[in-house]
């Protein structure tokens, strides 16, 4: 590396030819010109802020945990600062100035000292967010703003791998404050091994050497002072047109933890600085919700006006003008016969996004009916650019500025495309050479390419790996709405749904279960279908039959556990002893049952009923007949309640109800914080008909794939659960303690 007095690099003495990775060059290798503009910006807002801070605290401590103290600079410090003074306080301020200073004057911002190094990695942090400032703002900063309107060429800021090559972690080595005096012993080589210098008292990084320069650049004048209006910042801006304290702690995101890639689960997806101003910008973010507002309303118009009717698509391209703006017509042709739930479904996923956009957050799609939707949104972004550009009436009608001010950074199509979707697979749907693909999840391509199910049926389940958005209700005026719509457009039974009886849930109302007796027997059937039936599964399954048949009687008079021998009985460490045999098996009235597992829901809860009559043939053919009624003596055993007799089958009844369906409403519905008549909306049935599906009224197909979308999984859960067969996926199977047989603790 060649050290010269002059250039973006001549902050560099003769010692920086002791490192083999420092940045030199020109600056644009590091820092592209709006890069470094932005860089610039941050360390004067930085500045602006951490003066201010200075006057406010002066020389109190810093208490982290005052009110407004995260919305401070000083909370950026390390604790180890907090004691410190007005005066230390003032120049770590002016080392965000001197670095933004370099910039402005296009050389490299090299730190100085310690301090600087910490305020160089506070301005690359910070960098990313001076993208939320507007063109105006950023000009008066003398940012140079990319003034072109094509993004063919524009590249978004990146403050990563480049950028922090300014920031040379070795550079406190050379503090020769820090280092003790070297002996006469010790020779050239061994002071240029950063291993052979000993680390002072307090450690490298300690406040004491903060201000100390280093040796590999020349220092600061020390003579250079403040600048003039930093004694009162929030009075004396500084002729550069900087920004109020107020904006620049909003712009620096001071003291807010508000995270807008908070819905991403994967590191892959979340960027290293919480801002989205770097990918979308607040002006670019009003124009994708004045495009998601657009296509909402088409989408409202087309649902309305078709209901559960099938899309009538024009044959041929030429007659398609007539439906340019149609909703439906920007849905894949595999969508034209989807009913009327599902139209709304998807209305509302364009509307997801919306309200991401006007929240601030990042529009990422959670399933691929919104990344679908978040296509048509873009779509209409540069339609309404087109406008904008040509018509300045037109921006004002919606609410934007014109197109001229719509510079290249508030228009990166393709870098939203990258940064929000993640993988372009549902428009195979578009091409004719590949919707076979994207209409078949077994076809070999659609398994080679991980595509997933990309049928409309499955739309509207969320990815693994962003996090599944809570359902919103509709609001009145959706509400009013579909009141006002055409009932004959809509599901054929729907409108005369109303007016019919309710089914029947198939519920012997005489019998009321004893507490605990449904929830007992949802786990006990719920462990007879897991995959793998280990001895925790066998545990779990022996006590919980135990208390099952205990809730089955529900009187005190019948202890099952008293019922059979007690050899030969199986025990466990924790959970003690057990009411099978070392083989978990266990003797009924008319055969030997071994408790297993490996069923569908609708085979488990028909084994658990045989199992349970059984057990109660054996239970009343032994009471007050045992080995242990014969040994304990005294009084006879009290006969048992002939009210039993009539009331144990009727429980079993209810018991072998098939409630696959209903199981995976009920939790569906819960787990995702959802009410019957919610579903009901979502779904456009009316809400008795929901709420008898959740007691176990028998279940119309049709009618129950409506619910689909709005339960946010794929329709073909909901036919495996009609054939009672139970997603784990969706509603997850007991999960046993680990025990294992031994003597009880």
């Amino acid at each position: 590396m060649g050290i010269t007095t002059d250039g973006p690099f001549g902050a560099y003495t003769e010692e920086a030819k002791l490192f083999d990775e420092l940045p030199y060059g020109e600056l644009d290798e590091y820092l592209r010109p709006f890069e470094a503009g932005l860089l610039m910006a941050a360390g004067r807002m930085l500045a602006v802020c951490a003066y201010r801070d200075a006057g406010d605290y002066a020389d109190r401590p810093f208490d982290r945990g005052e009110k407004d103290a995260a919305a401070t600079v000083l909370n950026l410090l390390p604790e180890t600062c907090d004691g410190h003074g007005h005066a230390f306080r003032r120049d770590v301020a002016r080392a965000f100035w001197d670095l933004a200073d370099d910039l402005a004057a296009g050389r490299a911002p090299l730190p100085r000292c310690q301090v600087e190094t910490w305020a160089l990695t506070t301005m690359l942090d910070a960098a990313p967010r001076m993208c939320a400032a507007d063109d105006e703002e950023l000009t008066a900063l003398g940012v140079p703003i990319p003034s072109d309107t094509g993004d063919s060429s524009y590249r978004a800021p990146y403050f990563e791998e480049e950028a922090w090559a300014f920031v040379i972690e070795d550079a406190k080595y050379t503090i020769l404050e820090a280092q003790p005096p070297v002996s006469a012993e010790e020779t050239a080589d061994d002071a240029e091994e950063a291993d052979a210098v000993p680390e002072p008292e307090g450690g490298w990084d300690a406040p004491a050497y903060w201000f100390s320069p280093y040796g590999i650049t020349r220092p600061r004048d020390a003579e250079r002072g403040h600048p003039g209006w930093s004694d009162t910042p929030e009075q004396s801006p500084a002729p550069s047109g900087l920004a109020s304290t107020e904006r620049a702690a909003h712009l620096l995101g001071l003291g807010d933890d508000f995270d807008p890639w908070e819905a991403a689960e994967s590191d892959v997806l979340r960027p290293r600085v919480r801002t989205m101003a770097d990918t979308l910008t607040p002006l670019a973010a009003r124009l994708l919700t004045v495009a998601a507002e657009k296509v909402g309303e088409r989408g409202w118009h087309d649902l309305l006006a078709h209901g559960d009717r099938v899309f009538a698509r024009p044959d041929a391209e030429e007659d398609a003008w007539e439906l340019e703006e149609s909703f439906l017509l920007q849905l894949p042709p595999l969508c034209d016969g989807q009913s009327a739930a599902w139209r709304l479904a998807m209305v509302r996923a364009v509307e997801n996004l919306a309200d991401d956009l006007r929240c601030g957050r990042a529009p990422l799609p959670t399933c691929t009916a919104e990344e679908l939707a978040f296509h048509l949104i873009l779509s209409e972004a540069r339609t309404v650019l087109d406008y904008l550009d040509e018509d300045d009436e037109y921006a004002h009608a919606v609410g934007l500025p014109a197109g001229g001010q719509f510079t290249v950074r508030h228009r990166t199509f393709d870098h939203w495309w990258e940064a929000f979707l993640q993988d372009e697979d549902v428009l195979f749907h578009y091409d004719r050479a590949l919707a076979g693909v994207a209409a078949d999840p077994d076809h070999p391509a659609s398994q080679q390419l991980g595509t997933g199910d990309l049928r409309p049926r499955a739309w509207f389940d969320p990815f693994g790996n962003i996090r599944p958005r809570l359902p919103r209700s509709l609001t009145d005026q959706h509400r009013a709405r579909l009141a006002d719509a055409d009932p004959d457009v809509f599901f054929a039974s729907t409108p005369t749904l109303a007016k019919l009886g309710t089914p029947s849930a198939g519920a012997d109302t005489a019998t009321a279960l004893p507490d605990g007796l449904r929830d007992e027997f949802e786990h006990f059937t719920g462990l007879a279908q897991r995959r793998f039936f280990d001895e925790h599964s066998a545990i779990a399954m022996a006590a919980s039959l135990d208390r099952l048949l205990t809730r089955l009687f529900g009187t005190e008079t019948v202890v099952p556990f008293h019922i059979w021998p007690l050899n030969p009985r199986a025990s466990a460490v924790k959970t003690g002893l057990l009411l099978v045999d070392p083989d978990f098996c266990l003797q009924g009235y008319t055969r030997t049952w071994r408790l297993s597992a490996d069923r569908t829901d609708r085979e488990a809860r028909e084994w658990a009923v045989d199992l349970l009559e059984d057990c109660t043939k054996y239970i009343l053919a032994n009471y007050g007949q045992t080995a242990m009624d014969f040994l304990r003596g005294g009084p006879t055993t009290a006969p048992l309640d002939h009210h039993l007799y009539d009331v144990l089958p009727a429980r079993l009844r209810e018991l072998a109800r098939d409630l696959t369906t209903a199981g995976l409403l009920r939790h569906r519905t819960r787990h995702l914080g959802m009410s019957s008549a919610q579903l009901a909306e979502e779904a456009i049935l009316p809400e008795p008909l929901v709420t008898a599906w959740l007691d176990g009224a028998p279940v119309t197909p049709s009618q129950l794939l409506r619910c689909a979308p709005a339960l946010q999984l794929s329709e073909d859960v909901l036919l495996a659960a009609l054939e009672g067969k139970r997603d784990t996926a969706y509603w997850p199977l007991p999960v046993p303690p680990p025990d294992e047989q031994g003597r009880p603790e």
